[in-house]
């Protein structure tokens, strides 16, 4: 058994360890940015260019000679690397590499993690953390979902209120899906221009991308908050403290989910205007516009939105929503960037089969089966697999582990990859998040990595617990065998429960019991 994770395609170990010296010294024929002070010859590192190879394949051989690796350019070296940083065991202090021979790529050319800001503010330290554990694990894409109901991140200089006015919300709604509580204390964040700038650069030093996501036709309360004109009905409203479930019902809020209205041109030159200063900061070729729960009540009875159904002959207004994604699609393919909707964009026959939709609804879709079948391409973020702000009660690492495609009626020839999403309702700490990230993280990247004939759950959790011991020196608070693998189906069915209503917390103070009582 190799102590990898992602797990490699192709491996041989042979007895045998090398030590690094001290004074390492490395020559490259790739330019590593990150790779201080190479040396011109010789070298117990040697990184060979091996055009024949693809842009994140490489080839490691590990023996008394010293470390060779080959690749095609910094992605497959650098990928080497962390395997050999892995293997030798380096973040713990040690540096013994085992004797091995490893041809290598990844199966899906997306492998993908997920952070919401909108609902909790995490800062540059932890984002540039997390890009640091994508790296680690050979993941490649960082989705950061910026804009939503709760809260607006970034900053826009042609309209400043979005931040001055939709960055802070007054009250922060708490305990659960079932309750109607919340937290009085004023909750704020955003990110300038200027972080967002140093942010990419960082990443893609580290051979991640991100994707902006900006929101719009739904999920657009805090920006309607700053500017309430955008709406059908010009309504004064605070950015929104809660999160949905029963919490509007209880407190007897009629008019909280409402879009942007489309009736208006100059609304959705809004928008285009707010993705032109995003695509400058994002060099992604890839942007996501959201396009899911939006609800169209409010279009109903708006007469502008009305006039526009009849001018273009529509019967639906889900064909405004989809007039709205057909044009930013085509407006961001202008700008070089295919557009990713949420599964939702998909209920309207003829959206532009440029557009790359992102699965993640619980149920069956035949909507997404259709758009699969015909050639589109699809991102899985099933939420059995991928949602990992639910609790492990729910969602156990083995359901990570073990998605396949074919399971969903998706041919895994039209799967652009995987990704996992950490929504933050019920997450306000970097502690807490970490925790959710790991080690469904681990698992995703194998996933997405590793070929699903390849792979084996019960020889994964062998590896990991090998593993796990590098987590307290990375600082990252992870999930106990206990809670990630859970078996007790009493206490399952408690922590679901809590969850969804009294303490959303309780699974990770669960967490740090154990962590007390030293069983890590």
């Amino acid at each position: 058994m190799i102590n990898l994770i992602p797990k490699p395609q192709s491996f041989k170990i042979e007895n045998g360890t090398f030590n690094l010296s001290a004074d390492c010294k490395v020559y490259t024929e790739i330019e590593l940015p990150l790779l201080t002070a190479p040396v011109s010859g010789g070298g117990e590192i040697r990184i060979i260019k091996d055009v024949s190879l693809s842009k994140e394949e490489y080839y490691l051989k590990v023996n008394a000679d010293g470390v060779l690796i080959k690749a095609s350019c910094a992605n497959g070296a650098y990928y080497a690397l962390q395997s050999l940083r892995m293997l030798g065991r380096f973040d713990e202090g040690k540096n013994e590499i085992p004797f091995v021979e490893i041809a290598d790529k990844p199966k899906y050319e997306w492998r993908g993690m997920h952070l919401d800001e909108s609902r909790h503010f995490f800062g540059k330290a932890y984002v540039k953390k997390l890009i640091d554990e994508l790296f680690r694990l050979k993941m490649n894409v960082f989705h950061w979902h910026l804009t939503d109901d709760n809260g607006w991140r970034i900053e826009i200089k042609k309209y400043p209120l979005l931040t001055e006015i939709g960055s802070v919300r007054s009250y922060t709604h708490i305990k659960g899906w079932h309750s109607g509580e919340k937290d009085e204390t004023p909750y704020g964040g955003f990110y300038t221009q200027d972080d967002i700038k140093e942010i990419v650069e960082y990443a893609e030093e580290r051979c991640v991308s991100i994707v902006p996501e900006i929101d719009a036709p739904a999920h657009f309360a805090a920006a309607l908050a700053a500017y309430p004109h955008l709406a059908c009905r010009d309504l004064k409203r605070e950015v929104q403290g809660h999160f949905g479930g029963v919490f509007p019902k209880i407190h007897g809020m009629t008019d909280w989910n409402r879009p942007i209205c489309l009736g208006k041109e100059e609304n959705i030159q809004f928008i285009l205007d707010v993705y032109d200063e995003v695509c400058e900061l994002f060099p992604f070729e890839y942007f996501h516009i959201g396009g899911d729960e939006c609800d169209v009540t409010e279009w109903k009875t708006c007469p502008e939105c009305q006039r526009v159904m009849k001018e273009k002959g529509f019967t639906n207004e889900r064909e405004l929503q989809l007039m709205l994604t057909n044009r930013l699609c085509a407006y961001l393919k202008s700008k070089g960037k295919h557009m990713i909707g949420w599964n939702e964009v998909l209920r309207v026959d003829g959206i532009d089969k440029s557009a790359v939709a992102q699965y993640w609804e619980p149920g069956r879709d035949v909507n997404v089966e259709k758009f699969a079948a015909a050639g589109g391409k699809i991102i899985m973020s099933k939420h059995q697999s991928f949602y990992i702000d639910h609790p492990y009660a729910i969602y156990p690492i083995k359901n990570t582990y073990n998605f396949a495609p074919e399971n969903y009626g998706v041919s895994k020839d039209n799967v652009l990859g995987v990704e996992g999403e950490l929504w933050t309702e019920w997450i306000a700490e970097p502690e807490k998040a970490d925790f959710m990230y790991h080690p469904r993280m681990e698992a995703i990247s194998e996933v997405g990595w590793t070929d699903i004939g390849n792979r084996n759950y019960g020889e994964f959790v062998k590896r990991y617990k090998n593993y796990k011991s590098i987590y307290p020196h990375l600082g990252i608070t992870y999930a106990v065998d206990k809670i990630a693998m859970p078996k007790n189906l009493l206490r399952r069915a408690k922590l679901a429960a809590l969850f969804r209503g009294g303490d959303p917390d309780y699974e990770f103070k669960l967490n740090q019991k154990f962590y007390d009582k030293g069983e890590r």
